[in-house]
């Protein structure tokens, strides 16, 4: 379970890509956590507005899925 990075290191063979090419999208502090611990650069998706000061650690921080475009 995250923040374990092992899931999404497995993710990241299965798709035969170095975890540095791999972006991780989630919502959790977790989801953040674990792709640090994996090498995984990360978004933090604030699907509430108290989440953006929180995610402060993510890479890049979006409140809609349509900041991914």
């Amino acid at each position: 379970m995250k923040p374990n990075p092992a899931p999404i290191l497995a993710a990241a063979r299965v798709l035969n890509a170095a975890p540095s090419d791999c972006v991780l999208v989630g919502d959790s502090l977790s989801d953040i956590d674990g792709a640090r611990a994996a090498g995984v650069r990360v978004v933090g998706f604030a699907n509430y507005p108290w989440k953006v000061s929180v995610f402060s650690g993510a890479d890049a921080v979006i409140t809609s899925m349509k900041d991914l475009i």
